[in-house]
């Protein structure tokens, strides 16, 4: 799989290694998302 060197976070362009979620996270605790289809 190809990945991209740079990904949309927080309104700017980060690197995959600055990308990071926090725990308290509302999508991580109650499983909310936006999914296609």
């Amino acid at each position: 799989m190809n990945t991209a060197d740079l990904i949309w976070m927080n309104g700017e362009f980060v690197s995959w290694e600055d990308a990071k979620v926090h725990v308290l996270t509302h999508g991580l605790h109650y499983g909310t998302g936006v999914f296609e289809g």
